[in-house]
């Protein structure tokens, strides 16, 4: 009997990860088909064309949280976008969860303001040159104590760069990098990545179905 309830519970487990693999492939083909056209509607807008008259409020405000919003996420609903009011390098401003009556079942993206430019990122070995910029303190964010999330983004509103939770201490290395200004079909594949759905999506929401 305890076989039998095993090998069932083994199925079941299996069965559910071979429909979130196909869910999650499904998923991120559709966003990354959405994402292109979104985009574009920031991209060619009025407030990127005025980026280096705003500051650092508006910034935030007429890019970054519509960024997020074409990535899907709900930026008007506080527990799933919730703005951080701390004054502190360690904290970020937003961070992305999710929720589950009532429950936080995880949080994904911590985002934090910063002031960078093109010339502090290097395409060819990846890695992030700030640190003249104590907003920019990766250690400092990414600190075990306080980051619970799946990925650092660091933004000056249009250009978004990605580091992952298993980041080594003191690195400068980034997963993935974003300039809303200047991209191409691919930037906009791997950006689908980190889209509300797929980050959102686990395991288990499919296996609990059954």
């Amino acid at each position: 009997m305890v076989s039998a309830a095993l090998l069932l519970f083994i199925f079941v487990l299996l069965f559910s990860s071979i429909v979130y693999y196909f869910c999650k492939k499904l998923i991120y083909k559709l966003n990354k088909r959405v994402l292109a056209r979104n985009l574009a509607v920031i991209k060619n807008g009025p407030v990127l064309k005025r980026y280096n008259e705003l500051n650092k409020n508006e910034k935030i405000e007429k890019l970054v949280i519509p960024f997020f919003m074409v990535m899907g996420y709900n930026t008007f609903d506080m527990r799933e976008f919730a703005r951080v009011n701390k004054n502190a390098t360690f904290a970020p401003d937003f961070v992305t969860k999710k929720w589950d009556k009532s429950r936080l079942r995880k949080k994904s993206l911590y985002i934090k303001y910063a002031d960078f430019n093109e010339d502090d990122i290097n395409l060819n070995n990846k890695t992030f040159n700030c640190k003249n910029n104590p907003n920019c303190d990766l250690d400092e964010l990414m600190n075990p104590l306080y980051f619970k999330g799946e990925y650092v983004v660091l933004t000056n509103g249009y250009l978004y760069v990605f580091f992952p939770k298993n980041r080594v201490q003191g690195s400068c290395v980034f997963s993935s990098v974003f300039n809303l200004k200047n991209y191409s079909k691919e930037d906009i594949a791997e950006l689908a990545y980190f889209t509300k759905q797929c980050m959102f999506l686990e395991v288990s929401d499919v296996f609990s179905n059954y």
